[in-house]
C-alpha cells in the first residue's frame, strides 16, 4: 500500500495557451505577466504546491538539433520557473514527444518540422513509413511519431531533456517531478486516426506500418517459444498471414465477436505491450539523464481514462488506445494484466522513483480504471489524478463522484487542477476547487470528516401541485427529473421531501401506501441525488406559501378516543388558544401519551421499507408540530396569528388546563405553600384556571410576575419534553447497521420578531413556546437557545442529531416588528457550537431568493465562525420560474462555499 500519512499534493497545471504566451515574458509591461504573477500568489493562498509546465520541443529546437544546448533557448523557461519559485511554489515540467492542442488550432503544439526531415534521411525508402503512425488507408498523422521508431527519435528527445537537465541543475530542489508526454496530448496512448473524419468507416488502428507489422510477426514467434504448440495450430497461421491487421477492423465493429476471438487477444497483448514498451523507454532515457543530484526527483507518464466515444462506444476508445490488455477478461483477471503490464513498464532502476499521472476518472466510464489503480496500488506506485477538463470542474456531480472515488483509497498521493486561468476569477469555481482540495489536503482516508457545506433543496409539497388539474401526470415525474439534473449540476446534494403519514397511512392504522414515494426515491437514485425524508406528522395547508392539502389521519382522532375513555372529545386533542380557536394541524403535545406510539409505529415502517435506500439517506427529519417544526401553533393562519405580533398561547385545552394542575400539585404538594408563594387564595389545585393572556404581557407581567412566569416555564417546559420524547424514540428505532451512520434531524423555527419590542420583548418566541421567562430577560442573547437545545437532544445522541434552523436570508429590522433576525440566526450558530451539534440553515421565506440582500445574507451565516455546515433552499419550484436569479445565486453560492 501506498503511504500517505503526509499531505497530499495539489499541482495546478498551466493553461493550455501558455506556450503562445511564453514569449511575452520577456516584455517587462506585458499585461499577461501581472496577470500570471496574480494567479501564482492566489494559487499558493489557497494550497497549491506546484505548477505543471509544459516544455516545448518546438520552442526549444525550432531549427534543428543541438539547439537545446543554448542557454539563451531556455532564457523564456528559466524566467518562468524563477517566478514560480518566487511564489513558493515548485515546478513540474512536462516534456511532450508528440503534438498537443489537437482540438484546437490555435492552441496547436506540433513536434520541430525539422524532425521528420532529419528521420526519412535516416531510413531507405521503403522503411520511411515507420516514423508515423498509418491506418489501413496508408493515411498518417502529425501528432506523433510512431513508437515503432523510437530507436530514431528517442537520441534526438535525449538532447531536449539534457539540455534542461544543463542549464536546471541548480533549481532540481524546486523540481519535485519530471513528467513524460508519451503519445498525443502528453498522454501514454495510441493516436485516434481519422477521428475528425466523415462517415461510419472512420475507426482506424494506427498500426499499419510495415514497421509494425513486421513487430506483429516477431512478437508471435516469441510466443511460440513460450507455446510451442501455438505454431502447429491453424491459429498461428492467420496470426502471420498478411491481411491479418485487416481482420481486426472487423473485430472491432463487433465487440461480441472480438470477445470469442483468440486471435484478436493476441492482437490486443501485442498491441498494449508496444504500449508499455514505449513508456517504458522514455522511462528509462529519463532516468539516464536526471541522475547524480537528480535522485529526489520523481519521474512519470501520463494516462488518460477519459477517452472521447470512437463509434459511440467507450470500449472501442479504450481498445484503440492501447489501455486495453485483454478482450472479455474480468476484474481479477484486468488487474493481473495491469500488474504484468506495470511490472513491464517499471523493469528498471526507474522504479522506485516513478508515479503516474492519471486523468479523467471524474468522467471516466470505463471499469478498467478499477483494476489499473488497483494494481498500481499492489506495486506501490504513487498516482496523481486530476480532472481531464477545466469545464468538468462546474459539474458539481461529476466532481463528487471523483472526490468519492479519490478520497476513500490510499493510492492517490496527489492531485492536478486544470488549469492556472480557472484562478482568474475571485469568485470562480476555481478557486472554490481548490480551497476545497485545502479543507481535503489532510483528510485522506477520512473524506466523509472532511468539512464541507451541504445545500440541499425542498421539493414541492407533492408533485401534482404541478399539475393545473392538481393530478399526478406522467409529464410532472418528467419535469422533476429535468430539474433534479440542473440541480445537482449546481451543486444541490440532496432534496428533503415531506412523507406525509395522512397521505401514506390515511386510510386505515397500519395500511401503508408508499408507491409515491417508491418513485421519487427511484427517480433521485437514477439522477445521483441523495434524499432527505421528513416524516411529517403535521398537515399540509395552513401555512405561508402552502399550494398542497394532507390532513393527518382522520381515523387517529376516532382511534384515541375509543382507546382512551379519559378524553372527553376531540378537542381534547388539539391545541387551544388563548382565543378558543383549535388546531388540526398536529395531535397537541399534551396527547403525546397516546399518539406517540402510532408516530413510532410509523417511523418504524419507514425504516423497514426503505433500508435497501438507507445509502441514498443523507438525514431523517422528524416533525414535532407545526409545519415540521418544534413550536405550538402560535401565529398560524387559524388564529389571530397574523405578522407581526406576539401569538397566541396554546395551553387552553381540557388536557391542558388538567397538566398544568397536575403540574403545581407535584411542584408545591400542598395548595397552602401554592398561595404562599404566589399571594393567591384558591381553595384546591383543581379551581385553578389559566390566566388570561392579554393580562400576562400587559406590563412584561409575563417577565416581572411570579405567576406569569410559572405558567410559562410549564409552557415551554412542556414544549422541550416533547421534543426530547419524540426524537429519543425515534433514535432507538435507527440504531441497526444500516442506518447508524444516518443522522436525525429537527427543525426550530426561526421567530424573528418582537424580539427588540420595548414592550414586549422575546413575545413572540415565548408564545411559540421556544424559550423559558427569566427575570433578566431582553433583546439580548442570554443562553436561552443552549437551554433549548440541552433539553431536546439527548446529551449521548449529540452526534447523531442536525438542528435545522429557519430565517437565514433576514436582516435586522427593528422597525418592522421589532425583527432580529441576523441576531437570532447567529445566537443559533453560538448555541449549536457550545452544546456540540451540527447545525443547518433555512430560508424562511422564499421571496428573498429573488434579491441580492437574502442571498448576501445566507452566505454570511455559511461563512460565520461558529456558522451553520449548510442549508436548504425551499422551493425546489422557486428555481425554475421566469426570474432565473434564485439558479444563478444557488450556483454562485454553491462555488464560494465548496
Amino acid at each position: 500500500m501506498v503511504n500517505v500519512q503526509k499531505a497530499l499534493q495539489v499541482w495546478v497545471q498551466m493553461p493550455a495557451s501558455f506556450i503562445r504566451r511564453l514569449g511575452l515574458l520577456s516584455k517587462s509591461n506585458n499585461p499577461w505577466n501581472k496577470a500570471f504573477l496574480k494567479h501564482l500568489k492566489r494559487a499558493k493562498s489557497l494550497g497549491v504546491d506546484a505548477v505543471i509546465l509544459p516544455v516545448s520541443w518546438r520552442v526549444i529546437e525550432p531549427y534543428g538539433p543541438h539547439s537545446a544546448e543554448l542557454q539563451s533557448n531556455w532564457a523564456s523557461y528559466r524566467r518562468v520557473i524563477e517566478i514560480c519559485i518566487s511564489q513558493g511554489l515548485k515546478v513540474i515540467p512536462e516534456f511532450h514527444s508528440a503534438a498537443t492542442g489537437l482540438k484546437d488550432a490555435s492552441l496547436l503544439n506540433l513536434l520541430p518540422d525539422w524532425l521528420w526531415g532529419l528521420l526519412v534521411n535516416e531510413l531507405s525508402d521503403d522503411a520511411a513509413d515507420s516514423i508515423k503512425y498509418i491506418d489501413s488507408y496508408g493515411q498518417d498523422s502529425f501528432a506523433a511519431t510512431s513508437l515503432w521508431s523510437d530507436h530514431l527519435v528517442l537520441p534526438y528527445f535525449e538532447r531536449l531533456l539534457s539540455g534542461f537537465q544543463q542549464h536546471f541543475s541548480d533549481l532540481s530542489d524546486h523540481i519535485p517531478h519530471i513528467n513524460l508526454g508519451g503519445g498525443p496530448e502528453g498522454e501514454l496512448r495510441y493516436p485516434f486516426l481519422g477521428f475528425h473524419s466523415e462517415g461510419p468507416d472512420f475507426l482506424q488502428l494506427p498500426c499499419f506500418s510495415a514497421a509494425a507489422k513486421a513487430d506483429f510477426k516477431q512478437f508471435i514467434e516469441l510466443q511460440t517459444k513460450s507455446e510451442p504448440a501455438l505454431k502447429n495450430q491453424d491459429l498461428y497461421l492467420q496470426l502471420m498471414n498478411d491481411d491479418f491487421f485487416e481482420q481486426q477492423l472487423s473485430y472491432l465493429q463487433d465487440l461480441h465477436q472480438g470477445a470469442e476471438s483468440e486471435a484478436f487477444n493476441y492482437f490486443l497483448s501485442w498491441y498494449h505491450q508496444g504500449l508499455m514498451d514505449h513508456g517504458q523507454r522514455l522511462l528509462a532515457l529519463a532516468d539516464k539523464v536526471f541522475n547524480q543530484q537528480w535522485q529526489k526527483t520523481t519521474l512519470g507518464l501520463r494516462f488518460a481514462l477519459h477517452l472521447p466515444d470512437l463509434k459511440n462506444s467507450a470500449e472501442i476508445a479504450e481498445l484503440v488506445s492501447g489501455l486495453c490488455p485483454q478482450l472479455g477478461a474480468d476484474q481479477q483477471m484486468q488487474k493481473n494484466n495491469w500488474l504484468q503490464s506495470f511490472s513491464r513498464l517499471l523493469n528498471g532502476t526507474w522504479k522506485s522513483r516513478t508515479r503516474l499521472l492519471i486523468c479523467g476518472l471524474d468522467e471516466s466510464t470505463q471499469q478498467n480504471h478499477w483494476a489499473l489503480i488497483s494494481a498500481a496500488q499492489d506495486l506501490n506506485l504513487q498516482l496523481i489524478t486530476g480532472n481531464s477538463q477545466q469545464v468538468k470542474l462546474e459539474q458539481h456531480a461529476e466532481w463528487d463522484k471523483l472526490l468519492e472515488r479519490v478520497m476513500k483509497q490510499d493510492a492517490f498521493s496527489g492531485w492536478i487542477l486544470r488549469d492556472l486561468d480557472i484562478l482568474s476569477d475571485d469568485d470562480g469555481i476555481g478557486c472554490s476547487r481548490l480551497r476545497q482540495f485545502g479543507q481535503l489536503k489532510y483528510a485522506q482516508g477520512q473524506y466523509q470528516g472532511a468539512v464541507r457545506k451541504s445545500f440541499r433543496v425542498m421539493a414541492p409539497l407533492h408533485l401534482k401541485v404541478a399539475s393545473q388539474k392538481q393530478l399526478l401526470e406522467e409529464e410532472n415525474w418528467q419535469v422533476f427529473e429535468q430539474e433534479l439534473n440542473i440541480l445537482r449540476e449546481a451543486g444541490v446534494t440532496a432534496v428533503s421531501t415531506d412523507l406525509w403519514w395522512g397521505l401514506i397511512e390515511g386510510r386505515h392504522p397500519g395500511e401503508f401506501d408508499w408507491s409515491y414515494y417508491d418513485r421519487l426515491v427511484e427517480v433521485l437514485d437514477s439522477n445521483n441525488m441523495h434524499w432527505v425524508p421528513i416524516l411529517s406528522f403535521h398537515q399540509a395547508g395552513g401555512n405561508v406559501n402552502d399550494d398542497f392539502n394532507q390532513t393527518i389521519p382522520l381515523w387517529l382522532w376516532g382511534k384515541l378516543l375509543e382507546q382512551h375513555r379519559d378524553i372527553e372529545s376531540v378537542r381534547d386533542l388539539q391545541y387551544v388558544s388563548e382565543t378558543g380557536d383549535a388546531s388540526m394541524e398536529y395531535v397537541s403535545l399534551w396527547a403525546d401519551p397516546y399518539v406517540l406510539p402510532y408516530y413510532l409505529a410509523f417511523v418504524q415502517a419507514f425504516r423497514d421499507h426503505y433500508r435497501c435506500q438507507a445509502h441514498l439517506i443523507d438525514e431523517i427529519n422528524i416533525s414535532m408540530g407545526p409545519a415540521g417544526e418544534l413550536r405550538y401553533p402560535s401565529y398560524n393562519a387559524h388564529d389571530w396569528g397574523d405578522y407581526p405580533n406576539r401569538g397566541t398561547l396554546q395551553c387552553y385545552s381540557p388536557l391542558a388546563q388538567r397538566d398544568w394542575c397536575i403540574y403545581l400539585r407535584n411542584k408545591f404538594n400542598t395548595i397552602e405553600a401554592l398561595n404562599y408563594t404566589f399571594g393567591t387564595q384558591h381553595q384546591s389545585f383543581d379551581e385553578i384556571t389559566m390566566p388570561s393572556a392579554d393580562s400576562l404581557f400587559e406590563n412584561k407581567k409575563y417577565i416581572y410576575s411570579a405567576w406569569g412566569r410559572e405558567l410559562l416555564t410549564w409552557y415551554n417546559a412542556k414544549l422541550v419534553q416533547h421534543g426530547h420524547d419524540v426524537l429519543g424514540g425515534v433514535l432507538k428505532l435507527f440504531t441497526d447497521s444500516d442506518y447508524i451512520n444516518v443522522p436525525i434531524g429537527i427543525k426550530i423555527p426561526g421567530i424573528h420578531w418582537e424580539i427588540s419590542d420595548p414592550k414586549m420583548p422575546r413575545a413572540a418566541e415565548i408564545s411559540a413556546g421556544l424559550i423559558r421567562v427569566h427575570p433578566n430577560l431582553n433583546h439580548k442573547n442570554a443562553g436561552e437557545y443552549v437551554q433549548l437545545l440541552k433539553g431536546i437532544i439527548p446529551e449521548e445522541y449529540l452526534s447523531r442529531v442536525v438542528v435545522h434552523f429557519t430565517c437565514l436570508e433576514m436582516i435586522n429590522k427593528d422597525h418592522e416588528g421589532y425583527s432580529r433576525a441576523e441576531d437570532l440566526v447567529n445566537w443559533m450558530a453560538d448555541a449549536a457550537n457550545e452544546v456540540g451539534v451540527e447545525l443547518m440553515g433555512e430560508n424562511a421565506l422564499a421571496g428573498e431568493l429573488y434579491g441580492e440582500q437574502g442571498w448576501q445574507q445566507m452566505e454570511r451565516a455559511l461563512t460565520r465562525n461558529p456558522g451553520y455546515g449548510g442549508i436548504t433552499l425551499l422551493r425546489m419550484q422557486n428555481f425554475f420560474d421566469e426570474n432565473k436569479l434564485p439558479l444563478t445565486k444557488l450556483r454562485s453560492l454553491v462555488n464560494r462555499s465548496i
